[in-house]
């Protein structure tokens, strides 16, 4: 998967998963963002922090994961057992570290870019 496939799979799917829950403003409100970041992430034009990211997934009620699934892929449904909870929990820590890495990267990129 490309950079340009994971951030169109993360903008579609936060537009999917809060569809009939949640406006862009009430989504915002929720982790304590502005309307406009969400905007921004759903029009690709921007990546959220980590942290953000963590609370866009809890606020969706979905995994950090599943944000990042294409829409044209089958999500996998794991069964809820203390084993599962504990290895989505350490993936969940892998993704995020990698995403961290990843937004680091282009932060760098776009930085040198405006020297």
């Amino acid at each position: 998967m490309t950079e340009k496939e994971l951030h169109e799979a993360f903008a579609s799917n936060i537009k999917r998963y809060r569809a009939g829950k949640f406006t862009q403003e009430t989504l915002a409100e929720k982790i304590g963002i502005s309307y406009q970041a969400i905007n921004a992430f759903e029009g690709k034009r921007r990546f959220p922090s980590p942290d953000t990211l963590v609370k866009i997934a809890n606020a969706l009620n979905v995994e950090v994961y599943q944000l990042f699934i294409p829409q044209d892929k089958t999500p996998v449904v794991i069964e809820e057992t203390p084993e599962n909870e504990k290895i989505r929990a350490q993936m969940t820590d892998e993704i995020v570290e990698e995403i961290r890495n990843g937004v680091n990267k282009m932060l760098d990129k776009i930085k040198k870019e405006s020297i």
